[in-house]
């Protein structure tokens, strides 16, 4: 039998031969299975009602920060990711210096808006489903649960929203999505408004003392872009089935803490020269 022998040299030549080809092989597919990044989607759709609650009220307000303050701690454990929930503080028992003159766009208030368009009472603290008042007197927040069934998503619903979130820096872009389930006649409207959970400022009545800064619960921050309102998504009629999709961009004060913020969508119905909810979404948790 033939043997063949090799030398030291030629050994090592063909074993960083071999080396190469693995190496240049390596390379080769992590250049091939490079994956480009995807767009982020939309939140999922489904034709069924997201309420909105608010609560009417005010720094200078002392039972706004005693009971009322427990009571809207109650509705918020128990309507969490049911609703769409945030507190409005217009015109009676406001600090200047606080929440009313730091929204987006102070001159063109969404509190103040909101207030003159459901009407929204002087008594403070008050509670509003969909613009509507609700008698709710549950001082202890204990018995909150009975706004669950308020919350209870009807089997009729005229169109949806969704979004998709996208933050650059202080610059946040939400992209809303309407999606029609009926044919649908009148003037529409789809408003985007930021929401700041724990943000600070006085308040009366409360058992940290009237003068100590504390973390509000969920403040109206405004409207993204569009106006109060939003931007206007349906002028005469449009066919069910139909999605229709705006974008919204603004960038928030620094003072505004982005890890606290979350996002509404509010369709609208105008009818006259008032708006009527008729659904929302929201990534409150």
């Amino acid at each position: 039998m033939k043997t063949t022998k090799l030398t030291l040299g030629k050994y090592l030549i063909l074993s960083f031969l071999s080396l190469g080809l693995v190496f240049t092989s390596c390379k080769k597919e992590e250049e091939t299975t490079a994956e480009e990044p995807t767009e982020k989607p939309f939140s999922a759709h489904a034709q069924a009602q997201v309420p909105f609650m608010l609560k009417e009220t005010g720094e200078l307000c002392g039972p706004c920060g005693s009971w009322g303050w427990t009571a809207w701690e109650g509705v918020i454990n128990n309507l969490k990711g049911k609703a769409l929930l945030f507190s409005q503080y217009s015109t009676f028992f406001v600090s200047n210096s606080h929440f009313k003159n730091q929204e987006l766009d102070p001159a063109n208030s969404v509190m103040e808006t909101f207030r003159a368009n459901f009407p929204l009472s002087t008594a403070k603290p008050s509670w509003y489903m969909n613009g509507d008042f609700y008698q709710y007197n549950d001082y202890s927040g204990a018995q909150a649960d009975a706004l669950v069934s308020i919350a209870t998503p009807p089997a009729d619903v005229n169109v949806s929203a969704a979004y998709r979130i996208k933050w650059e820096g202080d610059k946040i872009t939400v992209d809303a999505q309407a999606k029609l389930y009926k044919n649908l006649n009148g003037n529409y409207y789809m408003g985007v408004y930021l929401i700041e959970d724990k943000a600070k400022g006085t308040q009366q009545g409360h058992a940290l003392g009237s003068s100590v800064e504390v973390e509000h619960h969920v403040v109206m921050r405004g409207s993204v872009e569009g106006g109060v309102w939003g931007k206007e998504i349906i002028s005469s009629s449009a066919d069910a089935g139909a999605t229709i999709n705006k974008s919204y961009s603004v960038t928030v004060p620094s003072f505004y803490k982005k890890e606290n913020i979350s996002v509404g969508v509010i369709i609208w119905k105008k009818n006259g020269t008032k708006y009527f909810y008729e659904n929302a979404a929201t990534n409150q948790e």
